[in-house]
C-alpha cells in the first residue's frame, strides 16, 4: 500500500467521523428543540433556537446553551432546574443517548414517576425534587442500576418506599424527604454500602417508622437526616459504629429510651440534633468526637448533670440543652471554650454559680440560662467581645448588679432578667444600646431613675416591682418605637408628662402603684394604638380627660384608688371596654348609660356621689328631680358641710323643746289642773313603775290631742328612760299596754295611745 493510499484512507476516516459527529449534533439539537416544544416553549428556554443553515455560529450551538453540558461534543447533562416547566417528562428525552445527569428540580411537573427514564442507560444523577410527581415509587426502580445520586424529595409520592431501592448499590446520595410516604423505612437501605448521604426527613405520614439497625452498617454515611418523620423506638446502640458520620439529625420525633453511650464516639462527628424527642436518662459522659460543632439535645426528658467532657470541645459553637431536667452545676470549663457562640440551657434544674469566664474567650452571641436555680452574679465578661445579642436569665436567684460590660454592647437586642434578686443601677450605656429592642427587668431590686433617652429600637420596657424613683422624664417623647411600657409598683413621683401621650405605637401602659400626683394630661397627642391603661393606686387628682373616649383601641382602663374628681365623661361610654375600674375616687354625677349593666357592677365602688339611672350597680339610684351634686373640689369641704347640717338640726331640736317646756309651765295652773282636780291628789307627784325598783317623779304637764296624749316629766339622771307605766300614788296600775314612749332631753315626754 502506497503512502498516497494510506493518506486518502485517513482523510476518508476523518471525513466520516466529522460527518457522524455532525449528524449526532443535529440529532441532539433536534431532540432538545422538541423538548422545548413539548413543554410549550417556556420563556426561560427562549434562547433555544435552531441556527440558520448558513451560519453555524458558536452562540447558537446547543452545547453553548447554559442548561446543557456537553462532553466530547455530545450532551451529557440536562440542567433544567427552576425553568417553570409545567408539562410531563416525555419518553424521547432518552434519545439523548449519553445523558448522565437530569435535573428537573423546582418546577411544576405533574405526573407519576417517569419510567421512560429507564431507557437512559448511562444516567447517574436524577433530580426530580420540588415538583408535583405523584403515585408510588415503582418497585422496579432498581432498573436505574447506574444511579449514583437520586433525589425525589418534596413531591407527592405516597405509599411504601420500595425495598428494591436497596438494590441501587451505586448510590452515594438518596433523598426521599418531604413526601407522603407511609409505613416504615425499609431495612434494605442498609445494603447501600457506598451511601454517603441519606435524607428521609419530614415524611410526616409515616405510621410505623423506626430507625432500622441496618442503617448503622452504612460505614461511609456522613449525613443522616430523618427529622420529623414519626420515628419511634430507641436509637440503636451501634450508632457509634458509623465511623464516617458527620451530621446526625433525628430531631422532632418520638424516640424514647437512653441516648446510646457510643453516640459521641465517631471522630468526625460535627452536628448532633436530637431535640424534641422523648429521650431520657443521662447524657453520655465520654466524648471522643472532639470536632463537634453543635449539640442540641433540647426538649427531652434528660436528667443528670452536664458532662465535664463538653468542656473539651474547643470547636463547639452551640450547646442547647434547654427544656430538660438537668441538675447540678454548669462546668466552669464550658465558660472557657474559645469557639462558643450560643449557650441555651434554660428551663432545667441547674444550680450553683455561673462560670465566671463566659464571654471572655469567645464571641458569645446568645446567653440563655433562664428558669433554673442559679445563684451568684451574672458573668462580668459577657459582652467583652461586643458580639452579644441576647441575655435571658429570668427566674433564678441571681444577685448583684448587671455586668458593666452590658453598657458597652452595641449589638445587644434582648435583655430579660426578671424575677431574680438583682440590684443597683442599670449601666448607663444599656439604656441607649443601639440595637436594644426588649428590656425586661421586673421583680428585682433595681434602683435609679429613667433616662431622657433610650435605644431607638426599644419596643418593650418592663420594670415592674423594683425601686426606680424620680419622675417620668419629658424626654419620653423620644421613645418613639415603644409598644409596651410597664412600670408598676415603683417609687415614681411627680405628674404624668404630656409627652408620654405622644408615643404612636404604645399599646400597653402600666404605671400603677407609684406616687404619681397631679392631673392626667388634658390633651392626648397620640395613643391611637393604646389598648391597656392602668394608673391605679397613685395620688392622681383632677378630672378624667374626655379625650380618653377617643381612643378606639382602648379595652382596659383602671384609674381606681386615686383622688380623681368630677363627672365621668360620657365619651367613655363609646369605648368597648372589657375592663373598667374607677373605684375609690371622688367622682360624682350620673354614670354613662352604657355602663349600667352587671359587667360593670364593681367598676364604681366607693364613689359616694356617683349615681345610676337603674339600681343595678353597687351605687345609689339617681333622683331625677334633683340636679346631680356639683363637683366637690376638696374632701374637707364635704366634711364642713356635714358638720353644719348636724349643728342646724340640733339647734332646731333644742328650740322646739324649749317652746314645749315654756308652754307646759303656763298651762299647769289653768285648764290642765282644773280638769284633773277631782281625779288626782293636790300634790301632783306620780311614779313610774319600771319593773324594779319603783321611782317617784314630778309631772310637769299634760297635753291632749285627738289621737294621743302626752305626759311631760321632770328629768332625772337616776332613771333609765326606756319606757314604763303611769299610775297615781293611791291607785297604781300594775301594767300598762302599750309601754309609754319617751323623748329624752332636759325633760322627758311620754306618749299614751
Amino acid at each position: 500500500m502506497t503512502i498516497t493510499t494510506i493518506f486518502l484512507s485517513f482523510l476518508l476516516l476523518l471525513f466520516g467521523l466529522a460527518n457522524s459527529e455532525s449528524q449526532l449534533n443535529d440529532k441532539e439539537q433536534t431532540v432538545l428543540l422538541k423538548l422545548k416544544q413539548h413543554w410549550q416553549n417556556p420563556p426561560s428556554l427562549s434562547h433555544w433556537q435552531n441556527p440558520l443553515s448558513l451560519s453555524h455560529s458558536n452562540s447558537s450551538h446547543h452545547c453553548n446553551w447554559p442548561e446543557i453540558t456537553c462532553t466530547s461534543g455530545t450532551v451529557t447533562q440536562l440542567l433544567l432546574q427552576n425553568k417553570n416547566i409545567t408539562q410531563t417528562v416525555p419518553p424521547f428525552i432518552c434519545d439523548l443517548k449519553n445523558l448522565t445527569v437530569i435535573d428537573l428540580s423546582f418546577n411544576f411537573i405533574p405526573q407519576e414517576f417517569p419510567k421512560a427514564l429507564y431507557n437512559c442507560s448511562k444516567l447517574e444523577d436524577l433530580d426530580l425534587s420540588q415538583n408535583y410527581f405523584n403515585g408510588t415509587i415503582p418497585v422496579d426502580i432498581h432498573r436505574l442500576s447506574g444511579l449514583r445520586h437520586l433525589n425525589l424529595g418534596a413531591n407527592d409520592f405516597y405509599g411504601n418506599i420500595p425495598a428494591s431501592i436497596g438494590q441501587l448499590t451505586e448510590l452515594r446520595t438518596l433523598k426521599l424527604f418531604q413526601c407522603a410516604f407511609n409505613g416504615s423505612f425499609p431495612q434494605e437501605i442498609g445494603n447501600l454500602s457506598k451511601l454517603e448521604s441519606l435524607q428521609l426527613a419530614y415524611n410526616v405520614n409515616m405510621t410505623a417508622a423506626e430507625l432500622p439497625s441496618s442503617f448503622t452498617e452504612l460505614k461511609k454515611l456522613k449525613f443522616l437526616w430523618i427529622t420529623a418523620s414519626n420515628l419511634n423506638g430507641e436509637i440503636p446502640d451501634t450508632i457509634g459504629e458509623m465511623e464516617a458520620l458527620v451530621h446526625l439529625d433525628l430531631s422532632i420525633n418520638n424516640l424514647t429510651g437512653k441516648i446510646p453511650s457510643s453516640l459521641f464516639m465517631p471522630k468526625n462527628l460535627s452536628i448532633v440534633y436530637l431535640f424534641r424527642n422523648q429521650l431520657s436518662g443521662e447524657i453520655p459522659r465520654v466524648v471522643e468526637a472532639l470536632n463537634i460543632d453543635v449539640i442540641d439535645l433540647s426538649d427531652n426528658k434528660l436528667t443528670g448533670s452536664i458532662p465535664d467532657d463538653f468542656g473539651r470541645l474547643r470547636n463547639m459553637t452551640g450547646l442547647s440543652l434547654f427544656f430538660n431536667q438537668l441538675s447540678g452545676k454548669i462546668p466552669d470549663s464550658i465558660g472557657r471554650l474559645p469557639s462558643l457562640v450560643v449557650l441555651k440551657v434554660f428551663s432545667n434544674n441547674l444550680s450553683g454559680t455561673l462560670p465566671p469566664d463566659f464571654g471572655r474567650y469567645s464571641m458569645l452571641v446568645e446567653f440563655q440560662v433562664a428558669d433554673n436555680k442559679l445563684e451568684g452574679k451574672l458573668p462580668e465578661h459577657l459582652c467583652d467581645n461586643e458580639m452579644l445579642v441576647r441575655v435571658v436569665a429570668f427566674n433564678n436567684n441571681l444577685t448583684g448588679e448587671l455586668p458593666k460590660s452590658l453598657g458597652n454592647c452595641n449589638g445587644l437586642k434582648i435583655v430579660i432578667v426578671y424575677n431574680n434578686r438583682l440590684s443597683g443601677d442599670i449601666p448607663s450605656g444599656l439604656w441607649t444600646s443601639l440595637n436594644l429592642s426588649v428590656l425586661i427587668l421586673s421583680d428585682n431590686s433595681f434602683t435609679g431613675e429613667l433616662p431622657q433617652r433610650v435605644a431607638t429600637n426599644l419596643s418593650r420596657l418592663e420594670i415592674n416591682n423594683n425601686y426606680f424613683s424620680g419622675t417620668i422624664p419629658a424626654g419620653v417623647s423620644s421613645w418613639r418605637n415603644l409598644v409596651v411600657f410597664e412600670a408598676s409598683n415603683n417609687l415614681f413621683s411627680g405628674t404624668i408628662p404630656q409627652e408620654l401621650t405622644s408615643l404612636p405605637y404604645l399599646t400597653t401602659l402600666f404605671l400603677d402603684q407609684n406616687r404619681l400626683s397631679g392631673s392626667l394630661p388634658p390633651d392626648i397627642m397620640s395613643w391611637k394604638m393604646l389598648n391597656t391603661l392602668n394608673l391605679c393606686r397613685n395620688k392622681i387628682s383632677g378630672p378624667i380627660p374626655p379625650e380618653l373616649g377617643n381612643l378606639a383601641s382602648l379595652t382596659e382602663l383602671d384609674l381606681s384608688e386615686n383622688q380623681i374628681s368630677g363627672q365621668i365623661p360620657p365619651q367613655l361610654g363609646l369605648l368597648r371596654l372589657t375592663l373598667l375600674n374607677l373605684s375609690s375616687n371622688l367622682l360624682n354625677g350620673r354614670i354613662p348609660i352604657q355602663f349600667e349593666n352587671d359587667a360593670y357592677a364593681n367598676s364604681f365602688l366607693n364613689n359616694i356621689a356617683l349615681c345610676a339611672s337603674k339600681p343595678t350597680l353597687n351605687i345609689r339610684k339617681c333622683d331625677s328631680e334633683i340636679e346631680p351634686v356639683k363637683s366637690i373640689k376638696h374632701p374637707s369641704q364635704c366634711f364642713v358641710l356635714i358638720i353644719c347640717m348636724v349643728a342646724a338640726a340640733l339647734l332646731g331640736l333644742l328650740a322646739s323643746l324649749f317652746v314645749v317646756r315654756f308652754h307646759c309651765k303656763r298651762k299647769i295652773t289653768k285648764s290642765w289642773r282644773s280638769s284633773l282636780k277631782n281625779n288626782f291628789l293636790h300634790k301632783l307627784k306620780y311614779r313610774v313603775q319600771l319593773n324594779i325598783p319603783t321611782y317617784l317623779v314630778k309631772l310637769l304637764c299634760f297635753i291632749s290631742f285627738d289621737n294621743s296624749k302626752l305626759l311631760v316629766y321632770e328629768y332625772s339622771k337616776t332613771i333609765d328612760w326606756i319606757g314604763g307605766c303611769i299610775g297615781t300614788v293611791e291607785h297604781q296600775t300594775s301594767q300598762c299596754s302599750p309601754p309609754v314612749k319617751t323623748i329624752e332631753h332636759h325633760s322627758r315626754v311620754g306618749e299614751l295611745r
